[in-house]
């Protein structure tokens, strides 16, 4: 019986120091569990920021690809926009720069003058003025071949004085038609050239009737010249010249196509 209860005793007691250690060991178990979870849950939540972060940047990527696409496209379009233009206005002045040649009515001339941007506010009067310029000049050689011709017809006593009278009154008459005439045609060309320079082309007139109409009255009005003044051959001197001078650079210009 006292060996019974020893055994009984041992057993207790050994009950009693088993227990704590058990549940010592289940709650570390716990908490490694636990720290275990928590960890598994942080790699979970770094790997799910890894792959936003992945995914995002990949949709940065193909977002700056397509604008850089978009961009290279523009880029291309606008270039070739460009050199359909340049092509365009190149074969518009090419086609039709205000180019003109004198007909049966009018005396023409056209100018041309380069040009940076920075003068474009200006260019349209200084070729204006030097239009005009070339202008005065070819009429002056026109008037005189038509009192060249006209002396040639005419037999005067005074014929020195008559022609310097009658070279006067064209001269002027073809003076004030110059600064009275505008130009009938402006184009330019609207990309610049190698240089940076822009083109402007201008045209501008004379009417021939005007030119022998107004110099017939101008002399009308000096009494002494008017009475051995031939109005009718003064005429036809001057539309000769103009007809042959007509068919001349009509000629020419055949000849140069």
């Amino acid at each position: 019986m006292k060996k019974v209860m020893l055994i009984a005793t041992a057993v207790v007691m050994s009950l009693a120091v088993s227990m704590p250690l058990n549940a010592q060991s289940r709650k570390e178990k716990k908490a490694a569990k636990k720290a275990q979870w928590e960890m598994e849950q942080k790699q979970q939540r770094e790997e799910a920021e890894l792959r936003h972060q992945m995914r995002m940047d990949s949709l940065r990527r193909a977002q700056e690809e397509r604008e850089a696409a978009k961009a290279k496209a523009a880029a291309k379009q606008a270039q070739r926009e460009a050199e359909e233009e340049q092509i365009r206005q190149q074969t518009m002045v090419a086609e039709m720069p205000c180019q003109t040649y004198d007909d049966a009515d009018w005396f023409y001339t056209t100018g041309v003058k380069r040009f940076k941007a920075n003068q474009a506010n200006l260019t349209p009067t200084t070729l204006l003025r030097s239009t005009r310029q070339q202008l005065l000049q070819k009429l002056q050689g026109k008037y005189q071949q038509v009192i060249d011709d006209y002396f040639d017809q005419m037999e005067t006593e005074d014929g020195e004085y008559a022609r310097q009278h009658i070279e006067s009154a064209g001269r002027q008459v073809i003076q004030q038609l110059i600064n009275e005439t505008y130009e009938v045609c402006r184009k330019q060309t609207q990309i610049p050239d190698a240089e940076g320079y822009y083109t402007m082309y201008m045209a501008i007139k004379v009417s021939k009737n005007e030119v022998v109409e107004k110099t017939i009255d101008k002399i009308s009005h000096d009494e002494e010249l008017k009475v051995r003044f031939n109005e009718k051959q003064f005429r036809d001197s001057a539309f000769k010249v103009f007809e042959e001078d007509n068919k001349k650079e009509y000629t020419e210009f055949v000849e140069q196509q």
